[in-house]
């Protein structure tokens, strides 16, 4: 089953979102001094925000907990993850108290949090997400559903990418420990409802890229014709390529500009059409394996910064944050890969006969 789920982990891109992870991580140090200093308390940050909360600010109080164990993952402090999981495990929509005060206590236990200016914002985030959320809040408190689960009830569920409180390293190593028939086939069956939906959401968005290229190559064809028509682009597709890597900046819709991984696909015929039609396949940096399809034209080099002085007023809360962190880790990820040619590149010292 291991590797079967690892098959689907490659095929559907989600094994190199957790390589690029990786490589962002283990190139920690090549980040600027207050780069590494502002990761390392970046999840104090978030724990701190419970000071202003209280127990009915439940969705607020998982939203925090949920972004200081992803901090503290980027951060590398295993001891904090773990104590963050202990904390969520505690977590309960109809008394979230209890989940708040062993989070603050973990931040205690740490150093605790010295505010700054740049606190004074987090109300205004706390609003974003009470509208973002508020019919989620509203459903809970009407089916009256707990949503808080046993440690091992959320790792039954982590396989292929995870979830935001459970790693995939912990499904797989549960599966190797695991003795006994029952707990063996609820792993099976929790992975193949997983897997299917997955793969079926490949075929449909594989489907979605033969599609727009056929629609797109007709519409070439007839491009002097005043009967050509515009063909809307499908948000996401799928095929199976190679991840280069050579990361750019990309142009999506209504989105700012967002780093991507280059890919190459290992059919030389889509290959030819994509070229054909100006076209390219990316590897958007934070998304879970889809892939993009893209002009040329929407293509930019890679930089520390974003192309222009994009207003990013107008996004989100959430995209504000994805788009820090994808630049984060893009960033990391080329710096290592830049570090790893520099060294290629050096003369070997010949040897003294």
């Amino acid at each position: 089953m291991l590797e079967l789920e690892n098959r689907v982990s490659e095929i559907t891109g989600l094994a190199m979102v957790a390589k690029e992870t990786d490589e962002a991580d283990d190139n920690m140090s090549t980040s600027p001094v207050d780069e590494e200093e502002n990761i390392q308390v970046a999840w104090k940050k978030s724990i701190n925000r419970l000071k202003r909360l209280t127990a009915k600010d439940h969705l607020k109080i998982h939203t925090a907990l949920v972004e200081a164990i992803a901090a503290a993952r980027k951060a590398q402090d295993t001891v904090v993850v773990n104590e963050l999981k202990h904390a969520l495990v505690e977590y309960h929509p109809q008394a979230a108290g209890l989940c708040k005060t062993e989070a603050l206590k973990v931040l205690e236990d740490h150093g605790d949090y010295e505010e700054d200016s740049d606190d004074e914002d987090d109300d205004e985030d706390d609003n974003e997400i009470e509208a973002e959320q508020g019919n989620e809040e509203q459903e809970t408190e009407e089916s009256g559903i707990a949503s808080c689960l046993m440690v091992e009830a959320m790792i039954l569920n982590s396989s292929l990418d995870g979830e935001a409180d459970v790693s995939r390293s912990e499904w797989i190593s549960a599966v190797k420990k695991t003795k006994t028939v029952s707990k063996m086939a609820a792993y099976v069956s929790a992975f193949y409802h997983k897997a299917l939906a997955k793969v079926e959401k490949m075929d449909e968005e594989h489907s979605a890229l033969i599609d727009v290229m056929g629609a797109w190559g007709k519409s070439s064809a007839s491009r002097n014709k005043k009967s050509s028509q515009v063909v809307s682009e499908p948000s996401e597709v799928w095929a199976n390529v190679s991840f280069s890597d050579e990361f750019c900046l990309v142009k999506v819709e209504n989105w700012p500009w967002w780093p991507a991984r280059k890919c190459v696909p290992k059919d030389d015929d889509l290959t030819s059409k994509l070229e054909s039609l100006g076209r390219i396949l990316v590897s958007l940096v934070g998304e879970r394996g889809s892939l993009r399809i893209v002009k040329t034209d929407d293509l930019a080099p890679f930089s520390e910064d974003l192309p222009g002085e994009e207003d990013l007023s107008n996004q989100t809360r959430e995209v504000r944050n994805q788009l820090d962190d994808a630049m984060d880790v893009a960033r990391r990820v080329v710096r290592g890969n830049e570090k790893k040619q520099s060294k290629g590149k050096k003369t070997p010292i010949k040897s003294i006969k």
